[in-house]
């Protein structure tokens, strides 16, 4: 509980305290303030992020900040193991398609698009579906993807994979949802299809600022849009438009600039 978490906090006196909370309230942010520290938060919107040294916000962009908050994409950190990976050459015909939701995709969002894949005539395409650790309709999906391919599709299911960077190198696009994967993603500039599956992901605009794929709101009508989506980016010129957008963007060097900024600040506070 909280009283618990300030004992640890004031107990073991650290010289930084690194905030991943979505909304930083007041009363917390007045508490951590006694202790002589560099307070740093990441993508907070909330009313104790004004008491923080540095609030970075990469997902999320304002023209309203102070000079502490570092709002878009070029502080956006992305993963060693996509900042390391290398894209293959664009293929002009889709040959592979990933569909990743994060580690536990609570409103079922690979199922539904498996669903609608399956009303497709997609059956030449290489279908992968990442599954992450708290999947609860796994069953479901995988009783699912056994139907699609005894109807000759080709869907491979991977559970819990301790890279997702392979398969998303070898897909010509990939369905997603349009949390900070999108980075990922837009780094290695594979065009996508992002899915907000919530209202907070309603204003992750990386996807429409940078124009490198397709976004689909939460409160749309998910097939039709899906379907629509599916069979534009399957067309290679729009894909070469999109990966052509995403190589616009300085997405590898955006965990140098947060590092750097935060160095910078340490140094001046101690």
């Amino acid at each position: 509980n909280k009283i618990d978490l300030f004992k640890i906090i004031f107990q073991y006196k650290p010289n930084i305290i690194f905030n991943d909370i979505l909304n930083t309230d007041i009363q917390y942010m007045k508490k951590i303030k006694k202790i002589d520290c560099l307070i740093v938060n990441f993508e907070d919107l909330g009313a104790g992020r004004k008491y923080a040294d540095l609030v970075f916000n990469p997902i999320y962009f304002s023209t309203k900040h102070t000079k502490t908050e570092f709002y878009g994409d070029r502080y956006a950190c992305v993963r060693d193991e996509f900042r390391k990976a290398k894209t293959t050459l664009m293929r002009k015909k889709v040959k592979q398609i990933t569909i990743t939701f994060g580690g536990t995709d609570p409103t079922n969002k690979t199922l539904k698009v498996l669903e609608i894949i399956h009303s497709l005539s997609l059956k030449h395409i290489q279908i992968n579906a990442i599954l992450g650790l708290g999947f609860l309709n796994r069953k479901k999906i995988k009783i699912l993807s056994n139907q699609m391919n005894k109807d000759g599709f080709k869907i491979q299911i991977t559970e819990k994979p301790d890279s997702i960077s392979k398969y998303i190198r070898n897909s010509d696009f990939v369905i997603t949802s349009n949390g900070r994967t999108v980075f990922e993603i837009g780094a290695m500039q594979i065009p996508m299809i992002a899915i907000a599956v919530n209202a907070r992901e309603r204003t992750h605009s990386f996807v429409r600022h940078s124009q490198g794929g397709f976004h689909i709101d939460v409160n749309s009508n998910l097939k039709k849009k899906l379907l629509v989506s599916i069979k534009k980016i399957q067309d290679y010129q729009t894909r070469k438009k999109f990966a052509k957008n995403l190589e616009k963007k300085d997405l590898l060097n955006g965990i140098n600039r947060v590092t750097d900024i935060i160095n910078s600040e340490f140094e001046k506070h101690y």
